[in-house]
């Protein structure tokens, strides 16, 4: 996938084979979930993965990600990371590990 094509919709199609992903809504917004559970979730033109370990730290280390706050509100939810669209060339990589961490633990 190359950094040009890397969208939500491009995300979606690279799980398109999965029979085990679909597209749904989280919280009312667009999300990918694998076995019902959300591991990617559009948020403006951003998206935040949900990740565990090396994957959530090495997602931290991203410019401009930080942990994933709908509300604004200072109540992050600690295993979510969003990440900005100036860094949408991680977003496969980080979409593959949050489908890992969520399809293995149940997330």
């Amino acid at each position: 996938m190359s950094d040009a094509s890397v969208t939500f919709d491009a995300l979606a199609q690279w799980f398109a084979g999965n029979p085990r992903v679909a597209r749904s809504k989280w919280f009312g917004k667009t999300c990918l979930k694998v076995d019902g559970k959300a591991f990617a979730v559009l948020f403006g033109g951003d998206v935040a993965f949900k990740l565990a370990g090396p994957a959530h730290a090495a997602a931290l280390r991203i410019a401009g990600a930080r942990l994933f706050d709908p509300r604004g509100e200072g109540n992050a939810f600690k295993e979510w990371v969003h990440v900005p669209a100036e860094q949408a060339a991680t977003w496969p990589w980080l979409a593959e590990q949050a489908h890992e961490y969520v399809g293995q633990s149940g997330g």
